[in-house]
């Protein structure tokens, strides 16, 4: 799955790496700035790591719901255990 970012007016188009393609669909799965990889060739000079930390940024509310989610499921089931 490829994911575009518009950066100052720039599309990059994005995806996971090869390692993480079927992963991202795992509910509890939270990637990290090596996971990202830049398809965009022409950067405008932007560096790559610059590129995923602005992605990464982007990403940390849903990054904050799969946490949010799993905290959740984890605090049910100790409760349900006790």
């Amino acid at each position: 799955m490829i994911f575009s970012i518009n950066i100052n007016g720039l599309i990059i188009d994005w995806c996971y790496t090869i390692n993480n393609q079927e992963k991202q669909y795992h509910q509890t799965w939270i990637p990290k700035i090596v996971d990202i990889q830049i398809l965009t060739k022409d950067l405008n000079g932007l560096t790559v790591s610059e590129v995923r930390k602005t992605i990464l940024e982007d990403i940390q509310p849903d990054i904050q719901m799969v946490r949010d989610n799993t905290n959740k499921k984890a605090k049910a089931r100790r409760q349900k255990n006790v």
